[in-house]
């Protein structure tokens, strides 16, 4: 099965390639184009590497291939692409941000629901396997806090870049139904809390922070976890995984309710 990147600016296409194309860890699945206008010099070396074919379109790569990965640096341009290889009757993986646009999110949801179409992607951190472990520990009446990095100054849509990685923790281990947000901004600093009808979630993100904190205050104990990074296979897993099951690792309409926390945290923190 032929999967194509749109974007090169972004490791995670590098991620790809060497998680897929790599020792034939995958059989039967491999990168094969690749559209680089992000940054072309990456995009030759990335094509040089891993025996990709560089186009020069986002349509090229579409009608080439069975799968396409929107890896874009910016989230504000991944709606087209992504709804135009839907369209298409493609499997997309559409990776963190999934949109900047609670509206385009939800047209993408309701188009894949409507189609029976595949898609996954968002922030690689939530599929990490410590964070699943972590679920049990959360019971009525917890607080759960997450500190990692995030920039509100970003070139790259500024907030979006890298908030989204708490907002899909937050809502991964806490559920979807948030009842209510407050936040707020010193210096580069954001917290925001995030209300559900049992837990209470706050996230703490500061531009550099190197490793994902979260901790769990419930039933009288705090327990702090330093949660290994180990990432960069877990996106190109898990699009393998969909494609080979034809089932997605989680409900779509889960980006949808991403997009519309972030959003909800930046206009309280007023970013």
């Amino acid at each position: 099965m032929n999967i194509g990147i749109l974007g090169a600016e972004n490791s995670h296409a590098k991620h790809f390639c060497e998680t897929i194309n790599r020792g034939n860890r995958f059989p039967g699945y491999r990168i094969t184009h690749l559209y680089a206008a992000d940054a072309p010099q990456v995009g030759e070396e990335l094509a040089r590497d891993h025996g990709l074919t560089l186009t020069d379109s986002e349509d090229a790569v579409i009608a080439a291939c069975d799968a396409v990965v929107v890896t874009y640096r910016k989230g504000s341009l991944h709606a087209a692409p992504v709804l135009r290889a839907l369209k298409a009757g493609k499997a997309v993986f559409n990776d963190k941000p999934f949109s900047t646009d609670v509206g385009k999110a939800a047209e993408i949801v309701a188009y894949a629901r409507e189609h029976q179409l595949l898609v996954c992607g968002g922030s690689n951190l939530k599929g990490l396997p410590n964070i699943a472990a972590l679920k049990p520990q959360i019971t009525p009446g917890a607080t759960v806090v997450i500190t990692f990095a995030a920039d509100p100054n970003s070139e790259y849509d500024g907030y979006w870049f890298y908030g989204i990685h708490a907002a899909e923790l937050c809502l991964t281990l806490c559920g979807t139904d948030y009842r209510d947000v407050a936040a707020f901004r010193t210096g580069d600093t954001v917290v925001a809390t995030v209300r559900f009808d049992q837990v209470t979630c706050v996230l703490v993100t500061t531009p550099g922070i190197q490793d994902l904190h979260i901790s769990i205050n419930a039933d009288g104990k705090n327990v702090a976890h330093n949660v290994e990074m180990a990432y960069q296979s877990v996106g190109p897993a898990e699009l393998v995984t969909m494609l080979k099951t034809g089932q997605p690792p989680r409900d779509v309409g889960f980006y949808e309710a991403a997009t519309r926390l972030l959003t909800d945290i930046i206009k309280a923190a007023g970013l």
